[in-house]
């Protein structure tokens, strides 16, 4: 049958499934979630059995994109509650079929199976641990952002990923291709549990959807890709970053929802980039940290008026190291030398803006602004001194020296001078450009209780602040993001 037959066959099948919903919705008590999720469910395990039928991918990648396209008008309409309707906004069933367009675009042509597997994984364990999660009698409960996840609902993820991931590997027509025994496959079965609920751990707003499906596809694909010496050196990279995040919450360095970004960033930049690109990452987060905690006391008098403290969460994390996180993939793929420089680039950027302000605070003089060069408050978005510029430059500087140590495993020597002066360049660049969307667009609140700018969103007394002025979602995370960006760009165009 041509791939148009099945492909309308498998159309009327979706169709099928959102009218029983449907029914199901008039004719009994069940839950809107529960219904969601039996929809999440059936619709899963259609979209996992698709490779065994088609033969072209494009027919696929045809479908998904009209489903997107579709599902993406359907959330904003908040039309069909049955397949994204929930208690709290979610984008689950955008980037749903985005996973699915990603994933079958790379990973048709040799990895089917890590295919199939991480949309089984997306279907059966991701619902599985929400169903738990959400029908457990007095669950532990960790927060993340406005989201709750529960430890039971997380057991519940990581057992049945790891038993999808171990039934499939020992699927008859793999044993062929794999050299594995029994109990590596086992091994790489655990392995991609723990990243898969990591993963899930740390989604919001139904981006669990993407995070999962792509975390558990891309370290599957690496796991039975490469040799036996390499899962070692992923294993060991898994255990390190799981040391960093259990030491790191011990030391007040991070938040739990730190640590578990932390962990994913960390396996990904340890078990993946080895020695060249852990000295830099580490150089960052431990000299930072170590840094910032050395002039806590000096900013309790700014603690008021700055959003994020010392002790690191998510989306300080991603928001620092998770540009770097992506060159790093992007160097994997294509094997190009000029990502590991943009990768210390990045992070240069990042160290440079956070020794501005760590070393910025024991300043004597007061900050002027980086646009209209007047006196501003300790702690204002876009206030300069000249101490914290010294320190931007010695951050940027340590950061580099020490990434120059080690390079790529075929290209060791690749940071010279040439390359170091470009690097710290584009850090100090960067660096002020933070500044100057810290000063212009960042968002400032003002607090109604006593009418001081603030970054946060609380403040006395549990008081919601006002919009006073910027862009409000350019919060100082977007503009770190930004920072580390910039740190890249000007990288490249200067190498």
């Amino acid at each position: 049958m041509s791939d148009w037959y099945i492909s309308g066959c498998f159309v009327a099948a979706l169709i099928f499934v959102l009218v029983f919903a449907k029914i199901i919705k008039r004719v009994s008590n069940c839950s809107p979630e529960t219904i969601r999720k039996i929809v999440h469910i059936t619709t899963g395990l259609l979209i996992a059995i698709t490779p065994f039928f088609f033969q072209s991918k494009w027919t696929l990648l045809a479908i998904a994109g009209v489903f997107l396209l579709a599902v993406t008008f359907a959330v904003y309409k908040q039309w069909l509650p049955e397949i994204h309707g929930t208690a709290r906004l979610s984008w689950g069933t955008v980037f749903y079929p985005a996973s699915f367009i990603i994933l079958v675009y790379f990973l048709w042509d040799h990895f089917k199976l890590v295919l199939i597997t991480a949309m089984l994984i997306l279907a059966l364990a991701d619902a599985l641990a929400a169903i738990v999660g959400q029908n457990i009698k007095a669950p532990k409960m960790l927060k993340f952002g406005s989201d709750e996840k529960s430890i039971q609902g997380s057991i519940t993820m990581f057992i049945s990923t790891v038993v999808i991931v171990f039934a499939c590997l020992n699927w008859y027509p793999l044993q062929q291709e794999l050299t594995t025994t029994y109990l590596s496959r086992l091994w790489i079965a655990v392995l991609v549990g723990v990243i898969a609920t990591a993963c899930e751990l740390v989604s919001y707003k139904g981006s669990d959807n993407l995070t999962v499906p792509l975390g558990s596809a891309f370290t599957l694909y690496y796991l039975v890709s490469h040799s036996s010496g390499d899962i070692l050196c992923f294993s060991v990279g898994a255990i390190l970053a799981l040391l960093v995040a259990v030491i790191s919450v011990k030391a007040g360095f991070l938040s739990p929802t730190g640590a578990v970004a932390t962990f994913c960033l960390g396996t990904l930049v340890f078990g993946i980039g080895r020695i060249a690109f852990t000295i830099p990452i580490l150089a960052f987060f431990i000299l930072s940290s170590l840094l910032s905690k050395v002039g806590k006391n000096l900013k309790q008098n700014t603690s008021d008026i700055v959003e994020k403290g010392g002790c690191r969460d998510i989306c300080q994390v991603f928001a620092n190291g998770g540009v770097a996180g992506l060159l790093l993939l992007v160097w994997f793929f294509t094997e190009n030398d000029i990502f590991y420089l943009l990768f210390v680039a990045s992070l240069a950027s990042v160290m440079a803006d956070t020794w501005a302000t760590e070393i910025g605070v024991f300043s004597k003089s007061t900050p002027r602004s980086v646009i209209t060069f007047r006196h501003v408050p300790a702690g204002t978005s876009g206030g300069i001194t000249l101490l914290g510029t010294l320190g931007a430059v010695l951050g940027a500087l340590v950061l580099i020296g020490l990434s120059s140590l080690s390079g790529p495993h075929h290209s060791p020597g690749i940071l010279g001078l040439k390359e170091s002066v470009a690097l710290l360049t584009a850090g100090i660049a960067a660096c002020f450009l933070d500044s100057i969307l810290g000063a212009t667009v960042q968002a400032i609140n003002v607090c109604p209780v006593c009418n001081k700018n603030t970054e946060k969103t609380i403040h006395c007394n549990g008081q919601e602040t006002r919009h006073a002025r910027g862009l409000p979602w350019m919060t100082n995370d977007v503009v770190n993001v930004l920072c580390a960006v910039s740190g890249a760009f000007i990288a490249y165009l200067l190498l």
